[in-house]
């Protein structure tokens, strides 16, 4: 079994607390008042627990206390989780929660955790997607230790590998780019298959670099691969 299957089992499984948040919210708010720090606590604690249990619509009227309370190697998780949900649709808001789990996970974890690496990377792609130079750093952080961890070829590495080339290109190091590019098309034939989307993505990366630096020649058999990928055509 998958693990998010399993944890998605175990949580199916698992007693039913939302009644017993929801109570200490209510209390705390009769008692306290909506504005009491006590108040926010149970507002985060409700807000977490929804999201551990991937409920994030439900969640969402507590985010902002779950960000600014979030204490512990838990909240960091469902938080990184949270931040994956919506990151497409709300980069701005996934971004606070990226970074909120990136500081807990620091504080807890191990620098070359593989965890830890696995939010500096998705906090590195939302900051690439709008062009912030701080991308470069975590995505090379990250993949040291993703290559540490679990080995120079795996899939965390060669998506690693993919933002860092994208970080260097911004960034005019077209030579550390290309061999940033070039790893992650390797890693993805061999992780994912020659005919993966993955390997087809990767292989536009680096056509795109290829021609944007005036070899339009080396990168049209890659895009040419990269479109039979796409179409499902040999």
């Amino acid at each position: 079994m998958a693990r998010s299957a399993l944890i998605l089992l175990l949580l199916a499984q698992a007693p039913d607390f939302e009644p017993l948040y929801r109570q200490a919210l209510e209390q705390r708010e009769r008692a306290l008042g909506k504005d009491a720090a006590k108040t926010h606590e149970s507002a985060r604690d409700l807000g977490l627990y929804l999201a551990a249990r991937g409920e994030y619509a439900r969640a969402e009227a507590y985010w902002e206390p779950a960000v600014e309370l979030a204490d512990s190697l838990a909240g960091a998780t469902a938080l990184h989780n949270w931040a994956v949900a919506i990151a497409e649709r709300e980069p701005a808001r996934a971004e606070k929660m990226y970074r909120k789990a990136l500081e807990l996970r620091k504080g807890g974890l191990a620098p070359m955790d593989a965890e830890l690496a696995a939010t500096r990377l998705n906090l590195a792609e939302l900051l690439l997607a709008r062009g912030d130079a701080g991308a470069g750093p975590l995505a090379a952080v990250a993949l040291a230790a993703f290559d540490r961890k679990l080995g120079a070829v795996n899939e965390r590495s060669g998506a690693a590998c993919g933002v860092a080339g994208a970080a260097l290109a911004m960034k005019g190091d077209v030579a550390g780019a290309e061999r940033m590019f070039r790893r992650s098309l390797a890693i993805a034939e061999k992780t994912h298959g020659p005919d993966s989307a993955r390997t087809a993505s990767a292989l536009e990366n680096l056509a795109d670099l290829l021609a944007q630096t005036g070899r339009a020649s080396a990168a049209r058999p890659l895009k040419q691969r990269a479109e039979r990928i796409r179409t499902g055509s040999r």
